[in-house]
């Protein structure tokens, strides 16, 4: 692993090392600016077999082959290959791509290697055959039949069939112990979806009623780290169906865990356990060790996509991922260390970064964000009755908003460069309605101090702060942790302006830091007054935490969103403007008539627009993306999104290096 070369500034000091003068030349500027290609850096030039349009699979496999210890290529293929057109060029075959992450499960590092049935298309939100080469839909949307590639094979070798995916169906979703919670992306009208094997190569979904989102949903979680798709023949030895009790006993006991269930999810995790056998272009190998503190990935010897001339993908050997602090990976960044890089990159390292793009061999490119915001989710199922009633108040959630001095905070931020905008969806969502998000965005301490008294605030302390409906002072918490997403600012700078400016019109206001794992634990579990976090504004219909309470993850009502989610066994009841958006969505994900279905997602988001559920700062500008020089078929222009699996929206079977010896 490179480490950070000596000399470079800390990067907390790089927005004063560039100045702000200068972060809003860069932020400012046009594209040519940001996009630097340092096409006069020397480099050796291709070498070796790696090279050459006619080589139909990477030189270590065909190696391999030679030694008998691979079938032939023909072999490992399915009879029709998925064939993918690269986005500029044919490639080169070799090198490796070096990231870097703060998080510590490979689960994050695979995202990037989707594997599904179907997939969405490069730097978009389309859906296109993957490991199902077609599909029917019948029973006006209740019945979708999927047909395989025949053929296709798991990265050990083994046969994939509509087995494993029965498999997933009969021995996990449908074990209470495994899945105590049937996912909702599968159930429609209140009943689980079934999965059914036709023949060895055809499947069928069938629901109780039209399922419109279900191509959508398969593009995005389906495919979301193969999490559809379990090879049947190597966890049925861990399943406690599949399995003698004694020698699943003996393992669980020998790897130190409570049961078999603990043992399975083990097994079963593609981003942690080395030997499960994948489908995407590249297979974990190696774990985070004290030594070796990288997750590594290399090529699938089967995987099943080919370019238009016919040779296997992908193009890359080898993807590291390090986990490192933010502080090491935007030094890493800068200093060319990275070959694909945009987690915790922020609008303070864009002085240096684009500075040192030319001299350090890399590009930096400007993508639009799915989720630019950053935002106070206003908890409308606060577990304190008074509170509650606060947050449920449009007068309140007014008064608040109009309390905020966003031009301030984009200038201190963004350099200006920022928006304003509440959330509701981005210009790039389906569902977006032009001109919304504006409510109560303007910085206004009159209108603010008359919608808080409007609220029932209108009693203060002798040090003039506001006194609860009940009496008791007003203190509301701010709970955040570190999360650099889409190129925001430091979400802990933000806070502590919204601190402020909420003291100044009497709200007194606490914010604290925590670390990622506690946050979302006390967020899902309803004891957080304001979660402080980003929200998404692109493909929420296929994950509608975001703007409907559909689960605990709905950070903005999160008990009614339990609710919904365990079919009222658990959580709060909602009041009917909540359960109206719980509703629409039902409906929304049951349409399977495109108009119709944005149609009702819209009346959702007019909701939000209404009633700044969810109240903004100001959002970033773009999100930085760090790409090597030498790194081709990348798309200069997409969004940045978890829902399109990061990087794998433009597609990284099909990137490659110009020079691969060079990496």
């Amino acid at each position: 692993m490179t480490t950070a070369r000596a000399g470079r500034p800390e990067r907390r000091s790089l927005l004063k090392w560039g100045g702000g003068t200068l972060l809003g030349s860069w932020l400012l500027s046009g594209c040519d600016l940001l996009s630097t290609d340092p096409s006069d850096k020397k480099r050796s030039g291709p070498k070796g077999a790696a090279s050459g349009s006619d080589v139909k699979e990477a030189p270590a496999l065909a190696a391999q082959v030679q030694q008998g210890k691979l079938p032939p290529l023909a072999q490992r293929l399915p009879k029709k290959p998925a064939v993918v057109k690269p986005l500029e060029q044919l490639g080169n075959y070799g090198g490796t791509i070096r990231m870097a992450t703060t998080v510590q499960s490979g689960a994050h590092f695979l995202i990037i290697a989707r594997e599904g049935l179907v997939e969405w298309a490069p730097g978009s939100t389309d859906v296109v055959p993957g490991l199902a080469e077609s599909w029917d839909i019948g029973e006006g949307g209740k019945v979708y039949t999927f047909h395989l590639r025949e053929g296709a094979k798991w990265s050990d070798g083994h046969p994939f069939t509509a087995d494993d995916l029965v498999f997933f169906y009969e021995s996990i979703l449908s074990n209470k112990e495994l899945t105590p919670v049937f996912p909702t992306w599968l159930i429609i009208n209140g009943k689980p979806g079934v999965i059914s094997k036709v023949d060895d190569h055809t499947v069928r979904f069938s629901f109780d009623g039209p399922h419109g989102l279900l191509l959508r949903q398969m593009a995005f979680r389906g495919a979301f780290q193969g999490s559809l798709l379990t090879p049947k023949h190597y966890l049925s030895q861990f399943h406690v169906d599949h399995a003698p009790k004694a020698e699943l006993d003996k393992e669980v006991k020998a790897a130190g865990l409570k049961s078999w269930v603990d043992l399975f999810a083990a097994k079963a995790s593609a981003g942690d356990n080395p030997d499960r056998p994948a489908m995407g272009p590249w297979k974990l190998t190696h774990q985070i060790t004290a030594s070796d503190p990288r997750f590594v990935a290399e090529r699938n010897p089967y995987y099943w996509k080919v370019d238009t001339r016919g040779r296997q993908l992908p193009y890359v050997d080898t993807i590291t991922q390090a986990k490192l602090s933010p502080e090491t990976i935007a030094l890493q960044a800068i200093g060319g260390d990275l070959d694909i890089q945009f987690e915790t990159l922020n609008v303070r390292d864009l002085p240096v970064l684009a500075d040192s793009a030319k001299k350090n061999g890399f590009r930096l490119l400007r993508w639009a964000s799915d989720a630019p915001w950053i935002a106070m989710y206003m908890n409308q199922s606060d577990k304190d009755p008074v509170l509650r009633g606060l947050m449920q108040s449009l007068d309140f959630r007014a008064g608040l908003s109009h309390a905020l001095n966003r031009e301030e905070m984009n200038k201190i931020l963004y350099a200006g460069a920022g928006g304003t905008r509440q959330p509701c969806a981005v210009p790039q969502d389906d569902y977006y309605i032009k001109g919304s998000g504006n409510r109560f965005t303007t910085y206004d301490v009159a209108k603010a101090n008359a919608y808080l008294d409007k609220a029932g605030l209108d009693k203060q302390d002798g040090k003039g702060f506001r006194l609860r409906p009940d009496g008791k002072p007003l203190e509301l918490s701010i709970t955040t942790f570190t999360f650099e997403y889409g190129g925001t600012a430091d979400a802990s700078d933000a806070y502590e302006i919204v601190k402020a400016n909420w003291q100044k019109v009497g709200v007194r206001t606490n914010f604290q830091s925590v670390n990622g794992p506690l946050w979302s634990e006390r967020a899902t579990s309803n004891l957080l007054d304001i979660p402080g976090y980003t929200v998404a504004g692109l493909l929420w219909d296929v994950d509608p935490v975001w703007y409907v309470p559909t689960s605990r993850a709905s950070y903005w009502a999160p008990a009614y969103g339990e609710w919904y989610e365990t079919g009222g066994k658990s959580g709060m009841e909602p009041p009917p403007q909540y359960r109206r958006l719980q509703q629409l969505y039902d409906r929304m994900a049951s349409e399977v008539d495109e108009q119709a279905r944005l149609a009702i997602g819209r009346q959702i988001l007019e909701a939000h627009d209404e009633n700044v559920w969810m109240i903004g700062t100001v959002t970033a500008p773009f999100a930085p993306v760090v790409v090597s020089a030498d790194l081709v078929n990348v798309l200069s222009d997409a969004v940045l999104s978890y829902r399109l699996q990061f990087m794998a929206t433009s597609a990284m079977e099909q990137m490659a290096y110009k020079n691969p010896d060079d990496h």
